[in-house]
């Protein structure tokens, strides 16, 4: 873990231990869920720190809290998302009527977090919270749905889901410095969350198992460029999503036409779409070489 990680969590544990409304058990969930999240880093409250100290002159301790109060929002979407999604990996979803309750107080833990720093703007910082956890939620509902299943639709789902989210990070930390957002943070903020998502989309159909997208009957870039062919295997694809009893999937083929029909490459075009117009705006942005590096390996 680097220094920046140690710092974040440091003050993950400080906020925790302080909150003195929450009973024991409570802590001790919430404790035995930030060590899970600690082994994955700590992206979002890094976003938020390098753009913090891209845009101010000093570096107020404070900053350390407000990344650690981001990663507590991050960490109760993922608890929930995984509960919604019945995925079983995770610690928090073994006992999830328990997990829901520290999801809450994480929730409030966030925006109370950030009110108990000494920064000026951070009125504004947690009105920007509550915008883009909003439209992260509206995004998981629309996931949850199942409806977006062309590429227009599912990209502003995942930009909604997913987008909103890095943008959050990024530009709390801008207006915690100078008090306003510009529109060139905003927009890469929301295009390395496409990029993650869309990533993280392609890897899952890499596994044919619980977790796998087609499997679960889920739409994702990948599958629905493989529906749009008409042939045996999109067919066998189409009739399975419309719950047809007698269709069986036949893996190696499925995973042939994945990857010789274009489905795999048409997703990457995508994401690099996306890439290119995310440097595009950062090229922009006065940020520091080091922040500068972090977020372009966000974009690969």
């Amino acid at each position: 873990m680097n220094d920046l990680d140690e710092r974040i969590n440091e003050s993950l544990d400080i906020l925790i231990e302080n909150e003195t409304l929450l009973g024991h058990e409570l802590q001790l969930l919430l404790k035995s869920f930030k060590e899970e999240k600690t082994a994955r880093g700590f992206s979002f409250g890094k976003l938020c720190f390098w753009h913090y100290e891209a845009f101010s002159d000093g570096v107020n301790e404070d900053i350390y809290k407000v990344a650690a109060a981001i990663e507590l929002l991050i960490l109760s979407f993922d608890i929930i998302d995984d509960i919604q999604d019945k995925d079983s990996d995770y610690i928090w979803s073994k006992t999830p009527e328990l997990s829901l309750n520290v999801a809450l107080a994480m929730l409030i833990m966030a925006s109370k977090a950030i009110d108990d720093t000494s920064f000026e703007h951070k009125p504004v910082a947690i009105r920007l919270l509550e915008k883009y956890a909003l439209q992260s939620i509206n995004g998981q509902q629309l996931d949850l749905l199942n409806n977006c299943r062309d590429e227009e639709s599912y990209v502003q789902m995942i930009t909604q889901k997913s987008g909103s989210l890095t943008a959050m990070g990024c530009l709390i930390g801008e207006v915690l410095a100078k008090g306003e957002v510009s529109k060139e943070v905003e927009e890469y903020g929301k295009y390395i969350g496409i990029i993650q998502q869309i990533k993280n989309d392609i890897q899952g159909l890499k596994v044919w198992g619980p977790k796998n997208d087609l499997l679960n009957k889920k739409y994702s870039l990948p599958i629905i460029y493989l529906l749009t062919k008409k042939n045996d295997i999109s067919n066998s694809v189409a009739s399975y999503y419309n719950d047809d009893i007698v269709t069986v999937l036949d893996q190696n083929a499925t995973e042939n036409e994945l990857t010789n029909s274009g489905a795999i490459r048409y997703a990457i075009t995508i994401k690099n779409v996306y890439k290119f117009k995310a440097l595009n705006y950062l090229e922009n942005v006065e940020i520091n070489e080091l922040g500068k590096i972090y977020l372009q390996e966000l974009m690969k």
